[in-house]
């Protein structure tokens, strides 16, 4: 980008989009003040735990070894993401080893993040598995069966496409075979075409798993049959949609990949995760008695219609300078700061599982899930909101691509958000596998606060002074010296990059403390075999206690 200068159309649909964006927030307000003055429908909080009287299915208790996967790869992304920032520092060496001869940064950075989708797939995989047959009560012949092959599957996928990838940078595969087994070359759609096909024909199979054993549940004519569809609809959108990474070959045109590509990374991690996300939450606090069916239902096709009408014309941000018209950059530009509006009001939704904490005594057994289901809340609106539309208006993205602004946003948004509410669905999941446990609280407190105080501290205290810097170089002198040796060799980018330590470190002793908690769970169980009877005592002499 030398000597290149920002298109007047940059400048004036950067400036319509934070008018969209204002005017996106007035509607929202208005809508949400309407609806709140109107009233909601009451919900009357059950006595005791309603997840108590779900079976625990054999195939249910199969979904534990996607929960052991997930840990794994976790903890390995963030070793990869730990590597590949401190090449930033020493170039080939780690600490004076010469670790690229072995792991070239190339290598590192793909599977951390590669590593980040599947950890998260994986957390959607076993919370599927889990709640389908929780929530028909039905157990389908040999869905046990079919949850350990395609658990089988996912080992052999990461690990042979984990290993094509590694002997394609190495030049070991050869070209012949580097598009099918080897390393694309695509971000987030690195793995070769064998094992892309690979992966979708499982979340194919997950995806009929996890339909036959709704299906009771969606012929049940009752209230909750079309929050259960919505639930349903979200699974399928999320087994089909990875399609999209289908849609290319080994000499396709960059712009058409780019095109497919983001619908793969934005339609399908931001949207339909987001769908997911939105589905699975409300249909929890659903089957716990805390909100009444209808309006959750309601809730929940409302942020979808929001979510989705911004997020899918949104997606042309990503194309902006992919060799498209003055269209796709006013459309772009304007959906994607519709997508920003929701997030506004996402305090509102904090609040609301705050409050759930407190409704009955038997939350508290829930109360670890629904704090990083608010975590979820503040990242969504900091990571996703903020940082987002941060880089997102043309003009903004012209400059900032690529520099440290962007993994600012991705950061804070992929593990901030979906990070957050994979563990916490964990978390939802372990709780009715094993309700006779106790849960260790010190240790989930430990693990919960550095997540979300060491994100912060990465993102502070690097990503954001060190991407700012990078834009001022890329506006004063150009895009190029913004990435340049020169640049990136400064002693003040050598300070932002080792002050990027501690809160990596204060990440990891998260992850290794909630990697420990779930282990122990089966390590170390501590069971209380007559915690239903106290519970019930305890709700028996509340209302007496109250009365005196």
């Amino acid at each position: 980008m030398i000597d290149n200068r920002p298109p007047a159309t940059t400048f004036i649909w950067s400036a319509f989009s934070v008018v969209f964006l204002l005017a996106g927030i007035g509607l929202l307000g208005w809508h949400r003040a309407v609806s709140h003055a109107r009233g909601g429908e009451t919900c009357d909080v059950p006595a005791r735990d309603p997840m108590r009287n779900v079976r625990v299915t054999p195939s249910m208790r199969a979904t534990a070894k996607y929960f052991w996967v997930l840990l794994a790869l976790f903890l390995v992304q963030i070793l990869f993401g730990a590597i590949s920032a401190h090449y930033q520092v020493e170039g080939q060496l780690f600490y004076g080893y010469p670790m690229a001869e072995i792991l070239p940064y190339s290598i590192t950075r793909t599977w951390h993040t590669q590593l980040a989708v599947l950890w998260i797939a994986t957390a959607w995989l076993g919370t599927g598995l889990y709640m389908a047959p929780a929530i028909s009560g039905y157990e389908p012949k040999f869905q046990a069966l079919g949850v350990n092959v395609l658990w089988i599957c996912l080992l052999i996928i990461v690990v042979g496409a984990f290993a094509g990838q590694w002997l394609a940078v190495m030049q070991r595969l050869g070209l012949e075979h580097n598009f099918w087994f080897g390393h694309q070359g695509w971000e987030y759609a690195d793995i070769g075409r064998f094992w892309q096909w690979f992966l979708f024909i499982g979340l194919l199979l997950w995806l009929i798993l996890v339909g036959r054993a709704l299906w009771p549940a969606l012929l049940v004519k009752n209230e909750s049959r079309s929050i259960v569809a919505l639930f349903f609809l979200s699974t399928v959108a999320i087994g089909l949609f990875y399609g999209a990474g289908l849609m290319w070959n080994e000499h396709t045109h960059l712009s058409m990949v780019e095109y497919w590509r983001w619908w793969l990374v934005h339609l399908w991690v931001e949207g339909f995760f987001e769908v997911f996300a939105t589905a699975v939450v409300a249909f929890l606090f659903t089957r716990l008695g805390l909100v009444a069916v209808k309006p959750a239902t309601s809730a929940v096709l409302f942020a979808t219609i929001v979510f989705m009408a911004g997020g899918v014309i949104g997606t042309l941000h990503h194309l902006y300078f992919a060799g498209t018209p003055t269209s796709v950059l006013a459309l772009g530009a304007s959906f994607s700061a519709l997508e920003v509006v929701p997030l506004a009001y996402i305090g509102f939704e904090a609040y609301e599982h705050w409050r759930f904490c407190g409704a009955t005594p038997w939350m508290q057994r829930y109360k670890w899930p629904v704090l990083f289901f608010i975590a979820v809340s503040f990242w969504n609106l900091v990571g996703a909101g903020l940082f987002g539309f941060l880089i997102n208006p043309p003009l903004s993205l012209y400059y900032m691509q690529g520099l440290n602004l962007t993994p600012l946003h991705g950061h804070t948004a992929l593990f901030g958000v979906y990070g957050m509410l994979g563990i916490g669905l964990v978390l939802f999941c372990l709780r009715g596998m094993m309700p006779e446990l106790v849960w260790n609280e010190k240790i989930l407190s430990i693990s919960f606060w550095c997540f979300n105080v060491g994100l912060a501290m990465m993102a502070l205290f690097t990503l954001l002074p060190l991407g700012t810097l990078q834009l001022l170089a890329a506006i004063n002198e150009g895009y190029w010296y913004a990435r340049s040796e020169q640049f990136m060799q400064q002693p003040i980018v050598d300070l932002l990059v080792w002050m990027r330590v501690p809160g990596d470190t204060v990440f990891s002793i998260g992850a290794l403390a909630f990697a420990w908690f779930v282990v122990s769970l089966w390590l170390r169980p501590r069971r209380q075999p007559h915690e239903v009877e106290q519970e019930d005592r305890e709700l028996e002499a509340g209302p007496a206690k109250r009365a005196a």
